[in-house]
């Protein structure tokens, strides 16, 4: 259970119908929420189940056998529903979205030497009330991509941001199709619809290209490890802890997975790497103030009563349920004693198995529904996917996995 080999018939057949257990509650619990909306403020009811769907399908493509996702079938299903996801975002997106004005307010507090963490003037909506104003509540690494293109398009629309998401997370498809050369491409094209579309909304394009750019490290390592790869993963995870949260635990999970509580010392090379990105985020955040920072992220997304006076309350299948009982408060404590949990866990799985439970975790246990990483959870799904192939390609026989593989004499070295 602890091989590197990230095949997921090694997930066992308990953790397997535990995860399934957990995530079809999370189905039962979001319909019950979607029937009766017994939240006070709460909207969009339908987020969470979406949500809970999307990861039971996931899941169940991440347990199956690489014969089977690599299927036509299901190969079918993934294009078709990165097609009709692609469809409905672009379809949907608006020009004066929240997400363009937040960021031109962002802009406009760069441009006047203000910090977008302490100004007091980012534009905020709460839906159904109206507009508020406070502080910038994403990581600093969040602001970068989006303030370049604004100064090189010397305009700021839904287009620009659009456009931006979309290159960037074309950047992430192109990792994964040069993470596996001897994979036969038709493979993989499936998957790029819901890479390059699957979230064109809101700002998740660096979350997706740093999950790609891990996984590509990760890859590179297996296959030859050498430290290098060991420091570039840990200044990836670094510049991921200021993306998007999905990072966090997928980091925690990743490092705590090679703990080995018979040998101490298995501790040390994990607080050298975990310091490595730590001191990474913190050099980013550092100019904006490493407490304002923190202060308008982390603690803002854990604190349900803090966010709900300048964001929608959409509830998740936690937060929903402790705002339902009037145990709000204990939200932040509950959800990061759960995600721990499934962070200690992660000595027990492969290393990417380690890391999809803990995002599925904490999808769930997150302040409000995210449909925005399922396009990262799926991008690992497919690389763990490719890499049992592979690894199952070398001890079968060639005929048996010639619809997979690259002829020999087209194979990368």
């Amino acid at each position: 259970m602890t091989s590197d080999a990230p095949r997921a018939e090694e997930t066992g057949a308990g953790a397997e119908r535990g995860m399934l257990a957990l995530l079809l509650a999370g189905v039962i619990v979001s319909l019950v929420m979607f029937v009766l909306r017994p939240v006070p403020g709460g909207r969009h009811y339908e987020y969470a189940l979406i949500l809970t769907a999307s990861l039971t399908v996931i899941w169940r493509l991440y347990i199956s056998r690489p014969r089977t996702f690599f299927s036509p079938g299901v190969l079918a299903f993934v294009m078709a529903a990165g097609l009709v996801l692609g469809t409905v975002n672009l379809l949907v997106i608006r020009s004066d979205s929240e997400v363009v004005r937040t960021y031109r307010s962002v802009f406009e507090a760069l441009d006047s030497g203000q910090n977008p963490y302490t100004a007091g003037t980012i534009y905020h909506e709460i839906e159904g009330q109206g507009t508020v104003y406070g502080n910038f509540n994403y990581p600093p690494l969040e602001i970068a991509p989006y303030y370049l293109a604004y100064r090189i398009a010397g305009t700021w629309n839904m287009t620009v941001l659009a456009l931006t998401m979309i290159l960037i997370q074309a950047l992430a498809a192109v990792i994964l199709f040069r993470m596996f050369r001897r994979l036969r491409p038709a493979l993989l094209w499936p998957f790029v619809p819901m890479i390059l579309l699957g979230e064109v909304k809101t700002t998740v394009a660096l979350t997706v290209l740093v999950t790609a750019s891990v996984l590509w490290a990760f890859k590179k390592n297996a296959d030859a490890p050498l430290p290098i790869y060991r420091v570039l993963i840990a200044g990836l995870f670094g510049l991921g802890l200021m993306t998007k949260f999905l990072v966090l635990p997928l980091m925690a999970a990743y490092y705590w997975h090679r703990f080995d509580r018979k040998n101490l010392k298995s501790l040390i090379p994990i607080a050298v790497d975990t310091a490595i990105a730590a001191a990474t985020a913190v050099l980013i955040a550092a100019p904006f103030g490493i407490g304002n920072v923190l202060k308008n992220t982390v603690l803002f997304n854990i604190v349900l009563k803090d966010r709900a006076a300048l964001t929608t309350f959409y509830p998740n299948v936690l937060s929903g349920l402790l705002a339902w009982a009037g145990w709000g408060a204990l939200f932040p404590f509950l959800a990061a004693f759960l995600l721990l949990l499934a962070v200690l866990a992660a000595p027990k799985f492969p290393p990417l198995t380690a890391m999809t439970i803990s995002g599925f975790v904490f999808m769930i246990l997150a302040t409000t529904p995210e449909p925005q990483f399922l396009p990262p959870l799926l991008l690992i799904t497919a690389v763990a996917q490719g890499m049992a192939a592979e690894a199952e390609a070398r001890l079968g026989p060639p005929a048996a996995w010639e619809r997979l593989m690259r002829p020999a004499k087209g194979r990368a070295a």
